[in-house]
């Protein structure tokens, strides 16, 4: 194949693979007249997939049948566009584009994909859209095809049936017709060489079909060229004069790197780029016809497997002229790049795929996305271009995908930078190339459906909220370079393109240090959820008793066994001596501490000094005493969330008296165990007790007082601490030398954007729950205790002022980022970042008060191979170090939640937090140590995370 320079395209491709890569930053300014856009697909966005007249898709088909995306998803709702395509339009203009790129459901304006199906419906949305896009001076570019047959069609046979042309060729026409007065640029297909080998090849994509895949691809493909043809020549004919509009077809393709020197690779390479993106640009930009190195390889391998003509169809001399020139602008898609080898055999067994005759991988030294195919090399976008204007005669081209995927987080630098790079790889195209480029249209607008991959993979400059059902729209960094880059159209050495508000290196690197050497090691439990023993020598009722009675508990479960802790207490001492090394076949336990509680209705039946309950004493003095006996070191909790029921009858924290109960107790405790017990935490999670007991009521006891009742339990909570520790420091300190602290809980609060608005809403969130407590207590208390085990991202939001509650007093919306991992819990996205950021708010805010991490884990099902336990554990762990090393924060220990797993409130058995498994299924409630145990067991006896 010769181009118009009389060059092979072999020498071109030599040309263009054996020049140097130039990696150099171009500075200078694109075209004054070019086209910046962002494109999108309708059933990637729009949803209603079934309303308003809407007939069924392929993709409907296809999503709906189980396995077939990999997170079970589907396009039902997607972004909603159907119903938000204003506020879409809007970010467009903010944004600054010039055009906007989307497609057209077919079965929404033909139900069933013909034209004797019309929806008016369906017109009026896209009737609306373009109306919205133009009174915002935003150009509509608008695909007929992308991807989203009508599945009547499908069972007619789809593409490889030659009906299809037909069928499709008067869908152009009616769409011609219905919007053409407004709409001057078409896009007739979207990515052919994708739905086909995907669709009708390997099964991946909708349809599904795997039958024939050394047939039906290509019959696609040739039905798809004459479609288009003819679709092109409808135009012509009939509206062009009029309309004056222009019509196109989008290919995709990768740059065809060849891997070696070798010819072996040079000819591999060139043969892939013809059977990707030659099949349809040949007929349709060049002679009309399939390129020739495609029709000889297909017909040599057909008939060395015993076939009596080639798989590839053959075009009429008519179809030849009719699809050549049949094309007023070539559309490309381009992401990423190949390095190609040369591959020999024949398959017994006809496949599209076999007959490329490629091996196709990628560099390892290119960054990549979120998506396993797609890589970052920008240069391939440019020798990509220069290929096309070679072999193509200068065609006008419009780039109308380009992008990078990740997990969806706002912060998104490595789409920042890929767009950055390959567009001055565009601009050098154009500068230096002297290519024929007059667009640019950065895939996505918005995070959509991202086909097979669901919502997996995100590669939207908008984040779209897919945990819930309002989908809203938040812009990413990338938004607002891309915005900046619109505006100033090229780039200029003095442009400062730093738009990302973090260190992500820092932020996401790995710490090799170790902790202090005094750094205090432990796990941690509480009382009801391990016990047991719920109504057992004299112990009187808690409200944990009676709410689980109650049958509050998922699956109506209760703690009246729980682990049996009451009277297994020593094997749980055992047990923390195994999370240690064993050197000369005996343990030697890095563990310094078990933070458990007491029961303060084990010791005080009905909670009151006149209720002293003696085996009760006992059982906390065995515990104790055993510890010490084994070298750890107790740490004690007075409340975690058992309050004896007695007490709750008279008013429970909503009761001023709660005070004076409370400090009988803390001083009993402090009298009957004190003179071996030297770390006390008087309250677990004041904020829990507060507004899940006595807020909203979904924890005992089950009280809903949101406006009012919540902020008198965390007044007296306050009170009661405060009085607490001036009774140890006044009657004990001197005598026991022991510390009081206070353990609060806090997840951290990340702004959704870095605006002043929202910053102020983060810091707002934090204040109203750890502030609230940690504000009036610092002062009474020897350090903090801090429960944290997830990130929240916190936007402002005004609440209606006539709604009383805690939470609409905050004006603050709170998700999650999608790129956190989840765990058995719905509130616990794994984020180990937002534990040293916490560390060093509360560093900045109270003065860097010594503080012990009394509570971090992660659950599961309960799984003995619980690595994403030990995963967890060394990346908190390592934000923690971090925190203390490179902040200065002063934490002086960690104590890793659960020992065991545990009757998981109102979860029950549900949810396991447990470095050991137990079997709830046994009344013997046996342990045994998960992969966690030595996970931690590392950590701890290296103190840490040594070079070594």
């Amino acid at each position: 194949m010769m181009n118009r320079f009389g060059l092979s395209m072999l020498s071109v491709l030599v040309a263009l693979v054996t020049a140097a890569d130039d990696t150099t930053f171009y500075y200078g300014d694109f075209p004054s007249d070019f086209a910046w856009g962002t494109a999108t697909a309708a059933y990637q966005i729009e949803g209603a997939w079934n309303e308003d007249g809407r007939g069924p898709s392929i993709w409907d088909t296809f999503s709906h049948t189980k396995g077939k995306i990999v997170d079970n998803s589907n396009g039902d709702q997607a972004a909603d566009s159907y119903h938000k395509y204003k506020e879409d339009v809007q970010l467009l203009k903010k944004l600054g584009v010039t055009h906007y790129r989307f497609s057209i459901s077919w079965s929404r304006v033909l139900t069933n994909g013909s034209v004797f199906s019309r929806n008016q419906k369906g017109i009026d949305y896209y009737n609306n859209l373009i109306k919205e896009l133009i009174s915002n001076n935003i150009v509509p570019f608008v695909t007929l095809y992308h991807w989203d047959l009508p599945q009547p069609l499908e069972d007619m046979g789809g593409w490889p049936n030659r009906k299809i042309v037909d069928y499709f060729a008067a869908y152009a026409d009616f769409v011609f017709n219905e919007f053409g007065s407004k709409v001057k640029h078409w896009i007739t297909f979207n990515e052919p060489s994708v739905f086909l080998t995907l669709g009708y090849g390997n099964g991946e994509h909708a349809p599904g079909k795997t039958s024939a895949p050394g047939t039906d691809p290509y019959l696609g493909a040739h039905h798809v060229v004459l479609a288009h043809a003819q679709a092109y020549d409808i135009y012509n004919r009939k509206y062009r004069a009029l309309q004056g509009g222009r019509v196109g077809i989008t290919l995709n393709v990768d740059w065809k790197q060849p891997k070696t020197s070798a010819e072996a690779d040079f000819n591999a390479a060139q043969r892939s780029l013809e059977f990707f993106l030659g099949i349809f640009a040949n007929p349709i930009f060049l002679d009309g016809d399939y390129p020739q190195v495609v029709k000889d390889t297909v017909a040599a391998k057909s008939t060395r497997q015993g076939l009596s003509q080639s798989r590839l169809p053959t075009f009429t001399p008519d179809e030849i002229a009719k699809n050549k020139g049949s094309s007023d602008f070539f559309g490309l898609n381009h992401y990423t790049s190949r390095l190609v080898s040369n591959r020999e055999g024949v398959a017994s067994t006809p496949n599209i795929f076999d007959d490329i005759g490629t091996v196709e991988e990628v560099d390892d030294s290119w960054i990549g996305a979120k998506s396993s195919w797609l890589k970052s090399y920008p240069q391939g976008l440019r020798k990509l271009l220069d290929y096309i204007n070679v072999k193509y005669n200068y065609p006008q081209v419009y780039v109308t995908e380009n992008g990078f995927s990740d997990c969806g987080d706002i912060e998104d630098g490595l789409r920042l930078s890929y767009v950055k790079n390959y567009t001055n790889e565009i601009l050098k195209a154009i500068n230096l190339d002297r290519c024929n480029v007059s667009g640019y249209f950065l895939w996505s607008l918005i995070d959509n459906f991202e086909w097979a991959r669901g919502y997996t993979e995100r590669f939207g400059i908008v984040k779209v909220d897919y945990e819930r059902g309002g989908r809203d729209r938040t812009p990413k960094q990338s938004y607002h370079f891309y915005k900046d880059l619109i505006k100033r159209n090229g780039y200029a050495p003095d442009w400062d393109t730093m738009y990302i508000h973090q260190d992500l290196e820092d932020r996401d690197d790995f710490l090799t240090d170790i902790f202090p050497r005094d750094f205090a090691w432990g796990t941690a439990t509480s009382a009801y959820q391990v016990e047991g023993g719920w109504n057992e020598d004299g112990k009187g009722p808690s409200i944990w008793d009676k709410f689980s009675h109650d049958g509050r508990i998922a699956n109506r479960q209760t703690g009246d066994v729980a682990c049996d802790s009451y009277h297994k207490y020593r094997e749980d001492v055992k047990m923390l001596k195994m999370i240690g090394v064993m050197i000369n076949m005996s343990w030697l336990t890095p563990v310094s501490h078990y933070r458990f509680s007491i029961a303060w209705s084990r010791v005080m039946a009905d909670g009151t000094l006149r209720t002293v309950n003696a085996k009760g004493v006992h059982y906390y003095n065995n515990l104790i005493d055993e510890l010490l006996a084994n070298n750890i070191e107790p740490m004690v909790t007075l409340y975690h969330w058992d309050l004896p029921l007695a007490l709750q009858d008279l008013g429970g924290f909503q009761n001023d008296s709660i005070v004076d109960y409370f400090n009988d107790y803390a001083r009993f405790c402090f009298s009957m165990f004190g003179d071996r017990v030297k770390l006390w935490i008087t309250y677990n999670e004041a904020f829990v007790v507060s507004w899940l007991g006595y807020g909203i009521g979904v924890f005992a006891p089950g009280v809903s007082s949101a406006d009012t009742g919540v902020y008198k339990v965390a007044h007296n909570i306050i009170r009661s601490h405060v009085k607490a520790y001036h009774t140890y420091d006044d009657h004990f300190r001197s005598k026991y030398h022991g510390q009081v602290g206070i353990t609060l809980d806090c997840d951290w609060k990340e702004p959704l954007t870095f605006d002043a608005e929202n910053r102020y809403a983060a810091e707002r969130a934090l204040q109203f729950k750890l502030g609230w407590f940690a504000n009036p207590i610092f002062g009474a208390s020897d350090f903090l205790g801090l429960n944290h085990y997830t990130t929240n991202l916190v936007r402002h939001l005004e609440r209606d002022i006539n709604w009383h509650s805690y939470e609409s007093d905050q004006d603050i919306d709170t998700s999650e980022s999608p790129c956190w991992n989840r765990s058995r819990s719905d509130w616990l996205r794994v984020n180990p970042w937002g534990l040293r950021r916490l560390l060093k708010w509360v560093k900045d805010r109270y003065g860097n008060p010594p503080v012990y991490v009394t509570e971090n884990g992660v659950s599961d099902d309960g799984e003995i191979q619980d690595e994403s336990r030990s995963r967890f554990y060394r990346l908190y762990i390592n934000e923690m170090l971090k925190a203390i090393k490179r902040d200065g924060c002063d934490v002086k220990g960690y104590m890793a939640w659960s020992l065991m797993d545990n009757f998981e409130w109102t979860s029950g058995f549900t949810q396991k937090f447990g470095l050991f498994n137990v079997n709830f299924d046994d009344q013997n409630r046996p342990r045994k140590p998960k992969n966690s145990v030595s996970a931690y067991s590392k950590i701890i006896s290296d103190n840490g995370f040594p070079l070594s």
